[in-house]
């Protein structure tokens, strides 16, 4: 069988039996049955240990920006895509004629402005809790499970706002962002899971409130540009726990909420923390955050690294963290995170720069693009369009944002 690393390189992915599939858990014992009894147990010995500052019971210092925790490089050394022509075979690369694209409707361009301006909506609401929660003010999260709803029952909407989080134009570098992002990729693995809308919709509620607890912790520690000291450390790690206890005060309602979030930094083999769970002992929606939260924060500059490519970031998480999530995570991850999601601009090996314009889930690595300027960076005066999966001798050689393009 050949390897993984392989199948990629080639743009492929292997096969998989029809009775592999990712195996769903329903929320409905979580919602039925009591706390465990070693939550109970955590919980009241911090509680023990802390004085009553709220009607919240968390700590009273904020913060505005997140942080990731993980321990990862600073750089990555990178492979080649898919195996390269040789040289002579590059000098004779011609563009294949291709069908010209039809200008969008009025309805069509109505259509993406509303879309997108979801992501603003989901921004705003979670914005808004955080800043109540800095006031130490209750919150209810009714509005937020609407907004899940609309992208959910939006055809193509986890999509199209995907597009837009990776570019990240125009969205500001904090924990409002982080969370609206890990909300629309958790709802994209979630999709290619076959979730129920019910599942979509908890999925994605709870993983646009699963770091709100990180707004307690101290703002120097967050800021920090070397290496955290141990108990700068652990200050971080406890925003699991400030996460749990803030969502509990929801009520019994939405007391499932608290509990997946209080899993999501737990690993597959027990390396996670608070509690070191291992497997099965975490549910799948937290297996689902805790892997697109890794993958977020990877794609975003922090003050020791410069932030990866989205193609960069699944290579780095399938190759030096593949034994902290599952196997099932880790092949929607591959799949759904299409490692150059639509709308996203990339170079070809002949140099021209592309939009994507449609995935392919079995070839992820060799997407259908639209030809946008040629090898000299010359915009191209019409538009052509090119499928890489019937142009084996052209394949993406990297990502470009959108502010890098060459000038129109």
């Amino acid at each position: 069988m050949a390897r993984l690393s392989d199948l990629i390189k080639r743009g492929k992915l292997p096969e998989k039996e029809k009775k592999e599939e990712v195996k769903i858990r329903d929320l409905a014992g979580l919602k039925e049955t009591k706390k465990e009894e070693e939550v109970i147990k955590i919980v009241e010995e911090e509680e023990s240990r802390s004085e009553e500052k709220s009607k919240l019971d968390i700590p009273t210092e904020a913060m505005e920006e997140e942080i990731s925790e993980l321990n990862l490089p600073t750089e990555a050394k990178e492979e080649e895509l898919v195996e390269k022509p040789d040289e002579k075979s590059l000098e004779s690369i011609s563009l294949p004629s291709e069908e010209e694209l039809t200008a969008p409707s009025t309805e069509e361009l109505e259509k993406q402005k509303r879309i997108e301006d979801l992501y603003t909506i989901t921004y705003n609401f979670i914005e808004d809790i955080l800043n109540n929660l800095k006031r130490k003010q209750r919150f209810t999260i009714e509005k937020g499970l609407e907004i899940v709803s609309d992208i959910v029952n939006t055809e193509k909407a986890a999509s199209i706002l995907y597009g837009k989080a990776v570019q990240g134009k125009g969205i500001p570098d904090n924990l409002a962002a982080h969370s609206v992002n890990v909300c629309i990729y958790a709802l994209m693995l979630g999709i290619g899971a076959n979730y129920s809308r019910e599942q979509l919709i908890e999925l994605g509620i709870t993983a646009l409130l699963h770091d709100i607890g990180m707004i307690f912790v101290p703002e120097e520690i967050i800021k920090k540009s070397g290496k955290l000291t141990a108990t700068e450390l652990e200050m971080i790690r406890k925003h699991p726990y400030y996460t749990y206890k803030i969502l509990q005060t929801l009520g019994e309602k939405y007391s499932w909420t608290a509990e997946v979030a209080y899993q999501e930094q737990e690993r597959e083999g027990g390396q996670g923390y608070p509690r070191g769970l291992k497997g099965d002992e975490i549910h799948d929606y937290a297996k689902i955050i805790g892997i697109v939260d890794v993958y977020e924060a990877l794609t975003h500059h922090r003050p020791q690294r410069k932030g990866y490519m989205p193609h960069e970031a699944v290579k780095l998480i399938l190759g030096t963290q593949k034994d902290l999530f599952s196997n099932d995570v880790k092949r929607l991850l591959l799949t759904k995170l299409s490692c150059f999601p639509l709308g996203s601009y990339v170079k070809l090996n002949s140099k021209a720069i592309c939009r994507v314009i449609e995935t392919n889930e079995d070839s992820p690595l060799r997407p259908t693009v639209e030809i946008l300027f040629d090898s000299r960076g010359r915009k191209l005066p019409k538009k052509k369009v090119t499928s890489l999966i019937e142009a084996p001798l052209l394949y993406i050689t990297g990502t470009v944002y959108e502010s890098d393009l060459p000038a129109k």
